[in-house]
């Protein structure tokens, strides 16, 4: 223990400023470390694997640069103790094989694993999570019923004035949009939105407001209560991903004739359970189809005249680039 806390102490003398928020204070106790400021404490606690050194100060630094409105949200959850283990550990007792991080909101605990960490932590990784995983128990906070009972309300119900910003509910979630997502992993449901957004307010507040200004004003007024990140706090190159539109991959067929049945195969279409809309056309001409998936629509050709008849999809994200088709007997001739 004496090494590790030697160590630890030439990390934190060595280590580049970046206490844009305040230092906290970093002492070892049984089992771990204890970070402290502002009157609340966290405790980062070794499990199934230990921390070293250059994890734990990857973390102080983390630590160092949130605000405080945060971080006594989470401490209202009483999400305070940080495990270190092999692969992070989920609500059931089982491992994440494919989680860097797990945030158990009834058990008070984030559990961070080896795939975050590597040989050597990259500070700037180690960051984004810690405010990601603080991100999830500040959604709880928010709701304000316990830890338990937000959880359930924050799965069926929804987070008041957040979850119909970009969902139709918290139970299917259904999307509104394609777009308004700071990242594809934010597209998952809800809470994992809210936390996504939680990190892109903080890092990276011009990308949020970019994305979705309503989740920018949702995060400034209700989880940061106005508070702004300085620019020591903020992480110039965390880009969210840019606005999408529907794409058609193939179609069931390539030729057919009109009114008969032809899938459309493709990505980022709205299904039967989103809010958005789908609209089929060939050449030019609506169709009547039927969302069966954000993947398939059934389409029916409509009764246009023989030839090239190119189809497209459109949502209120846009209109996909055409896909040839032919239609080969006028309906009339069903007749």
């Amino acid at each position: 223990m004496r090494h590790a806390v030697l160590a630890l102490i030439a990390l934190v003398t060595l280590a580049p400023p970046v206490l844009a928020q305040g230092t906290g204070s970093l002492t070892p106790i049984t089992n771990g470390w204890r970070w402290s400021r502002d009157g609340l404490s966290f405790d980062l606690l070794h499990r199934d694997a230990r921390w070293s050194a250059a994890e734990v100060d990857a973390v102080r630094q983390s630590m160092n640069r949130l605000p405080a409105v945060l971080l006594r949200k989470v401490a209202s959850v009483d999400v305070r103790r940080f495990y270190r283990d092999v692969r992070p550990i989920g609500r059931d007792g089982r491992p994440r094989p494919t989680a860097s991080a797990t945030t158990v909101i009834e058990q008070g605990f984030i559990s961070y694993g080896d795939s975050l960490f590597g040989e050597t932590p990259d500070v700037n990784r180690v960051y984004a999570t810690v405010i990601h995983e603080l991100g999830h128990a500040t959604q709880y906070a928010v709701i304000g019923h316990g830890p338990l009972m937000s959880r359930i309300q924050a799965v069926t119900l929804g987070t008041p004035g957040w979850t119909s910003i970009s969902w139709t509910s918290a139970i299917t979630y259904g999307m509104h949009s394609w777009n308004g997502f700071v990242s594809d992993y934010a597209r998952t449901n809800d809470r994992e939105d809210f936390a996504e957004s939680v990190e892109f307010y903080w890092l990276a507040p011009a990308e949020l407001l970019r994305v979705n200004p309503r989740k920018y004003a949702y995060m400034r007024d209700v989880v940061f209560e106005g508070r702004v990140s300085p620019a020591a706090s903020r992480k110039p190159d965390h880009k969210a991903i840019d606005p999408v539109r529907p794409e058609i991959e193939r179609l069931g067929d390539r030729k057919d004739n009109a009114l008969a049945l032809v899938k459309v195969h493709g990505q980022r279409f709205m299904g039967p359970l989103d809010g958005g809309f789908n609209t089929v056309r060939y050449r030019g001409t609506k169709a009547l189809h039927l969302p069966i998936s954000r993947t398939t629509i059934w389409s029916w050709v409509p009764a246009i005249k023989t030839g090239q008849a190119p189809v497209t999809v459109t949502t209120q994200d846009g209109t996909s680039a055409p896909t040839a088709f032919e239609v080969t007997k006028p309906w009339w001739k069903f007749w």
